[in-house]
């Protein structure tokens, strides 16, 4: 048996391992829950929280600055 062949009947076997496990009740619940969580995230993201800069997305609330402002997470604290 060739390493090629090995290989392959191993990538195979992991595919077929992974998409019998994603056909357990447990795991359907949890992508039923992993979706519901992932819409509440959606709704509550603000738009105007992201920008680019050097064609990377960067987050205003995830940008450390030095300064107070309103899209702070500490803006009115004292």
């Amino acid at each position: 048996m060739s390493d090629d062949n090995t290989a392959s009947k191993n990538y195979y076997k992991r595919i077929a391992q992974e998409l019998a496990e994603l056909d357990r009740p447990g795991a359907r619940y949890q992508a039923v829950l992993d979706r519901h969580w992932q819409t509440q995230r959606d709704l509550e993201f603000e738009d105007d929280d992201m920008y680019e800069v050097g064609g990377f997305i960067e987050y205003h609330s995830r940008t450390p600055s030095f300064h107070k402002a309103r899209r702070d997470r500490d803006w009115k604290v004292r």
